[in-house]
């Protein structure tokens, strides 16, 4: 069996690189990005990713309009929205998109990788 493979894209070293240690710990592959747009040209390569975790408030392409670009490449990926702001919630990306309001606990964030990808970190 294969390892879920998930893409992280947060301008915030910290968040980025805190959440992409806690995932690869957990035998996840993990790629992140700084910027959308580099992300974005992972899946125009072809990169498949089974969950994408992105920040909504990024500078340049913000996570919601990356997370509209993504379903347009690979339409049955599991995206999350993770965002300190309740507006962030009124997205609809369509089916398998959540938005995750930071701060979030391991608890929080377990709920959500089990719904998702049914394992826990």
């Amino acid at each position: 069996m294969r390892s879920p493979a998930v893409l992280i894209v947060d301008d915030e070293a910290v968040h980025r690189e805190t959440l992409t240690a806690l995932l690869s710990n957990s035998g996840i592959v993990v790629t992140a990005c700084e910027r959308a747009t580099d992300a974005l040209k992972l899946l125009q390569q072809g990169r498949a990713f089974d969950l994408i975790f992105t920040d909504v408030l990024m500078p340049g392409m913000d996570g919601i309009e990356f997370a509209r670009e993504a379903r347009k490449l690979q339409p049955a990926v599991r995206i999350i929205l993770v965002t300190g702001r309740d507006s962030a919630m009124d997205a609809v990306l369509g089916e398998g998109t959540v938005a995750l309001l930071k701060p979030y606990t391991a608890a929080t964030l377990n709920s959500v990788l089990m719904e998702h990808l049914g394992i826990t970190v």
